[in-house]
């Protein structure tokens, strides 16, 4: 079934065990959810809280399971290509690499601002304990310090000569790959966030544009035009249309201003603290606590998506040439 293991090296065949029990485990991150989505359908009551315009639990359940058992299947599949010496799994690799580093960054990093600033503003009604708080925050820490030189060792590794020629009979190594792989990631983050814009258009959940709250029908039509811009900009980028790499960068140029101004237009952020308080239930935290996290997730937003508008706009070049040889 597989290549001859001897033409495998040890940290291949380790990188294939480790990314086969990660995804075991989102498996059964995904299956947990699924039960409580079954739960939840089978309790009429909790389908939706009182005086809560945000989507139903139900499908928020739904669909966090189905995008753990998605990428599970990813893991698996890649996995198994790695063991078998594809060069497409390798790539997967990096591109998994890329985004699980990212990831790592910001648990770590929100979990560090957490346990700095958490503690201090829960109400004593809460009766959370600070020192539970920080040793949650710690375990994330670790966790994600872990995912962290995993996405680092991959990205490292799987981008080795001698590891690259392992591929594909060496065919990786004597020829160059002429459609960058930055914009082959890109792209990809286009598509599923044009897909996750379609879903929450499907569901009553109000937006933020400019500062602006919007809702209903509105929300709904704004989120559907940017679904359709993403998709069509990834779509396109994977297709080889010069005109979606323009696409692309006023697309996250965009949501670079957006996020800037929750910041920076007067009284964005109180109407983003009150649809904060507007959503989560009686039980969750209060929004004065949550105000260094909402900060937080407002500048990493601002940093992840300046990184993918320059490798994009770095990229364009390389890009260009691939679609005109195409054409050629």
């Amino acid at each position: 079934m597989f290549t001859d293991s001897r033409q495998r090296s040890a940290g291949i065949t380790a990188s294939a065990v480790v990314a086969i029990l990660g995804s075991i485990g989102t498996f059964l991150m995904g299956a947990v959810m699924a039960v409580n989505a079954f739960l939840i359908g089978t309790t009429p009551a909790a389908s939706r809280l009182p005086n809560q315009p945000a989507p139903p639990p139900l499908a928020l359940a739904v669909i966090m399971a189905v995008f753990y058992f998605a990428f599970s299947a990813w893991g698996i599949s890649s996995a198994v290509g790695l063991l078998q010496l594809r060069n497409w799994a390798r790539r997967c690799f990096l591109i998994f690499s890329g985004l699980l580093a990212f990831l790592s960054f910001c648990t770590a990093a929100g979990s560090l601002i957490a346990a700095l600033a958490l503690p201090g503003t829960m109400p004593p009604a809460a009766n959370v304990q600070p020192e539970l708080i920080r040793a949650v925050a710690v375990v994330f820490i670790a966790i994600s310090l872990i995912g962290f030189s995993i996405a680092v060792w991959w990205l490292v590794y799987f981008n080795r000569s001698s590891v690259k020629a392992a591929f594909d009979g060496g065919a990786v190594a004597s020829t160059p790959r002429q459609f960058p792989l930055s914009i082959s990631i890109v792209a990809w983050l286009l598509v599923a966030g044009g897909v996750i814009n379609a879903i929450q258009m499907l569901l009553p959940y109000p937006l933020v544009l400019f500062g602006i709250v919007l809702r209903g029908w509105a929300a709904s039509l704004a989120l559907a035009f940017l679904a359709a811009v993403s998709l069509s900009a990834g779509i396109g980028l994977l297709k080889k249309r010069v005109e979606a790499h323009s696409l692309a960068v006023g697309y996250f140029g965009f949501g670079i201003l957006n996020l800037v101004s929750y910041l920076v237009l007067p009284g964005s952020f109180a109407r983003m603290q009150d649809l904060v308080r507007e959503t989560q239930s009686s039980q969750a935290l209060p929004v004065s606590a949550m105000n260094p996290l909402l900060v937080f997730g407002m500048l990493i937003g601002v940093v992840g998506t300046s990184a993918i508008l320059w490798f994009l706009i770095k990229a364009r070049r390389p890009f260009i040439d691939a679609c005109r040889s195409d054409i050629e």
